[in-house]
């Protein structure tokens, strides 16, 4: 079969671990960008990729590369290409962008431009033109650009890889399957031990984790992809190739540990129980409605434990008492245990029930363990930090005492080096603070110098104005100083004088029109009757 370049797409902090499942599938020439991963395959790695990839959102076949540098020139371009390689007569369509141009502000009318371009290119070739759908278009398009850059691909997985099919029942605020994976990748889980999510939700962690542990592909469950609906060109279905894949069930494996689900909300037990009966996954799963503040003993020793606990944004919660708690819980029931937590990354005001006083603090602080594994992540545009804890008995200083140390080996660590990185290439990959300031600034010039810092000017004039100067005046009470209400004369004539307006004083001695207004040219002559309004003198 002919290769070609795939990219898939994922969260910013998965990069690697994709990488790691793509080169698992075959794929060669493997590079990691800014959320995607790009390399090289055929028509069979298209399909094993989304069928079989975890951490991947979208998967991508880039079928043309061309220079725009504003929407004209974008709409030229696009219709300039032989659309019939791709999109077959009668077809439907959709366009998604991502941009990241100074020259093209506004995304939706890019795709307006992009959209129009192709219909226009049916239209002139005397086809019918197609049509645009809002879900599940025949052909979903993804228009990338980058400064003038632009690239058109179309996307193999049709709706967002997420969307594994088995989770009918949602709770409040359940956790994206991609990054539940992710996480679950980058703890290490491979089936050889027993898992417990604590506050299980829907149970998105616990089908992840039964989907790796037996080896069963990220998308069974879905009834369609994007690839499915292409019928022209090199690319067209192959429903045969497809049906071989998708039948294919020689990789599974025996999974002879448990896995365990609790919360102490019973809709969500419920809500759990029906994803997890539709995934065909209950005799891998045990659920119960119970509260992690009782837990005693974990379900089993040296068990891992995988937890995303409401952090005060989406699900309002106590959080020092709260994470408090799991501190407690994790030291008492959980020694030997590996626990791994996501949960808000910064730092927000919260009323401490100690102290009784606001601190500036985030969730982690209150937990009181020694982390030995942070990494940053996303959940649902919220910051946020995974932590590994490493759960024994006795102080920390003991336990550094005896000679032992945390493991702090992070998953990704075995493929630094490994895969090519991208050139950032955009303003926005590159590196910001917490306050959006820029840190990837150096102090030297393009020749290795000492940058100079131009010194403040003093004695340079300026507009006089103080840079915080606040204009004088408050907002204007509607009563007087004895309580009585304002009538709207004098209320009017205050908001004047604050604004610097003189209400102007009566001055009998100038004239009301002013003194170049000449009184004769505009005294009107009574004598005159009203049938002769010009004047005209009466014929004698």
């Amino acid at each position: 079969m002919e290769k070609f370049k795939i990219i898939a797409k994922t969260l910013a902090g998965l990069e690697e671990i994709l990488a790691s499942e793509v080169e698992h599938l075959g794929g060669i020439n493997i590079a990691i960008g800014t959320r995607m991963v790009t390399y090289v395959g055929d028509k069979e790695l298209l399909y094993k990729s989304c069928l079989w990839l975890r951490t991947a959102l979208r998967v991508l076949k880039p079928v043309e590369t061309f220079q725009a540098s504003n929407p004209d020139e974008l709409y030229a371009c696009v219709k300039a290409i032989d659309w019939s390689k791709y999109v077959a007569e009668g077809q439907t369509i959709a366009i998604d962008a991502t941009i990241y141009s100074e020259a093209f502000r506004h995304s939706k009318y890019a795709v307006y431009r992009t959209k129009d371009a192709i219909c226009d290119w049916f239209t002139e070739k005397g086809m019918k033109r197609p049509s645009v759908a809002v879900t599940s278009a025949d052909v979903q398009l993804n228009l990338h650009i980058s400064e003038t850059e632009c690239t058109m691909s179309m996307d193999a997985s049709g709706e967002p890889l997420y969307k594994r099919g088995y989770r009918t029942e949602g709770g409040e605020a359940p956790i994206n399957e991609v990054l539940a994976a992710g996480i679950l990748l980058k703890a290490g889980w491979d089936g050889a031990r027993d898992l417990i999510d604590p506050m299980c939700g829907s149970g998105t962690f616990l089908i992840e984790a039964t989907l790796i542990a037996t080896n069963t592909p990220a998308g069974i469950y879905r009834s369609r992809f994007g690839f499915e609906s292409w019928t022209v060109g090199d690319l067209a279905y192959d429903k045969e190739l497809w049906q071989s894949l998708y039948e294919d069930d020689s990789q599974e494996k025996e999974f002879s540990h448990r896995i365990y689900g609790n919360d102490i909300s019973k809709v969500a037990i419920e809500q759990a129980t029906e994803n997890v009966r539709k995934a065909g996954l209950a005799k891998y799963i045990s659920l119960d409605v119970k509260d992690f503040e009782t837990t005693e003993h974990a379900p089993s020793e040296g068990c891992l434990m995988v937890c995303n606990p409401p952090y005060g944004r989406r699900l309002f919660t106590d959080i020092p008492t709260f994470y408090r708690m799991i501190g407690s819980v994790l030291k008492k029931a959980y020694q030997g245990c590996d626990a791994w937590i996501i949960s808000l990354d910064g730092k927000s005001k919260v009323k401490d029930p100690r102290s009784g006083e606001y601190i500036e603090a985030e969730p982690f602080d209150f937990i009181g363990l020694k982390p030995s594994i942070k990494d940053s992540l996303n959940n649902g545009g919220i910051e946020c930090q995974l932590r590994k804890y490493e759960i024994f008995a006795g102080r920390f200083d003991d336990f550094r005492a005896e000679g032992k140390t945390l493991d702090k080996e992070k998953a990704e660590s075995k493929t630094d080096g490994k895969f090519t990185r991208l050139r950032r290439d955009r303003k926005s990959a590159r590196p910001t603070g917490k306050d959006g300031g820029r840190t990837d600034r150096k102090p030297f010039d393009k020749d290795g110098k000492p940058r100079e810092r131009k010194p403040f000017d003093r004695d340079k004039k300026t507009s006089g104005k103080k840079p915080f100067e606040r204009k004088a005046g408050g907002r204007i009470s509607k009563y007087d100083k004895d309580g009585n209400l304002k009538d709207e004369k004098t209320l009017m004539m205050e908001r004047l004088e604050r604004r610097g307006h003189q209400p102007r004083k009566f001055d009998p001695n100038r004239p009301l029109f002013g003194d170049r207004f000449d009184a004769s040219q505009h005294v009107l002559d009574l004598t005159q009757p009203k049938d002769n309004p010009k004047g005209e003198k009466p014929n004698e």
